[in-house]
């Protein structure tokens, strides 16, 4: 449980994180009955969904995002760039590779930097070639190099990581379960107003701007 809040007919509403979801639960006077799900008053109302959206929007998005910013990250794009996204990549993700293409114009302008949290979850030498990624003497441009030329997924693989780079990536993995995060690319951005959002799979065509340029649409 995260929290409570009164309910009508002396209930007691709780907001609670379930299997990487937040959701509303209800508890009868006599604490005998509990329900889930919205709770809609005479009017077609949500009671709960006011406090759901200020949990949702508030402390659990600052607690995403710190997770995301504690990841083991690649730097696409300048490291002044104001403008943050996170995406989780897979080596031999397909979609990963359009997602890097379709964002060169706000990472080419200087305004937005990509951070590429590394997984190994697709193939079987996914792993390794996350690992030889995170390996190299200059991560941000092998990425750049493999993405860029079109090579993503013929990196040759590393058989048996180092336990710290194998760690990294076990942890990005459980970052990635624990924001709802089933398949690559997942992206999660902060929108226009201030909002945290998540997308999960290549970002279609119309909502490319509010992903990376959610303020002026460029």
């Amino acid at each position: 449980m995260v929290s409570s809040f009164e309910a009508p007919a002396n209930m007691t509403g709780y907001i609670a994180n379930f299997q990487n979801e937040t959701i509303t639960l209800y508890v009868t006077e006599d604490e005998k009955y509990l329900f889930t799900g919205p709770l809609m008053d005479a009017e077609g109302n949500s009671v709960g969904e006011e406090k759901l959206n200020a949990y949702v929007n508030g402390p659990k998005a600052v607690k995403n995002w710190q997770a995301l910013e504690n990841s083991h990250w690649v730097r696409d794009g300048s490291a002044s760039a104001k403008r943050i996204v996170y995406t989780f990549t897979d080596p031999n993700c397909p979609y990963c590779k359009q997602l890097w293409h379709k964002a060169r114009p706000w990472v080419d302008s200087g305004k937005v930097q990509i951070r590429h949290i590394l997984v190994g979850i697709l193939k079987a030498d996914s792993l390794g070639k996350a690992a030889a990624i995170l390996s190299a003497d200059n991560p941000e441009e092998q990425l750049k190099k493999l993405a860029g030329s079109g090579l993503f997924q013929s990196i040759k693989p590393i058989e048996n990581p180092e336990k710290t780079i194998r760690d990294k990536l076990i942890n990005n993995y459980k970052t990635m379960l624990s924001l709802g995060a089933r398949a690559t690319p997942a992206t999660f951005y902060l929108n226009a107003n201030g909002e945290f959002n998540k997308q999960i799979g290549l970002p279609p065509e119309s909502i490319l701007a509010d992903i990376f340029a959610p303020n002026d649409g460029k």
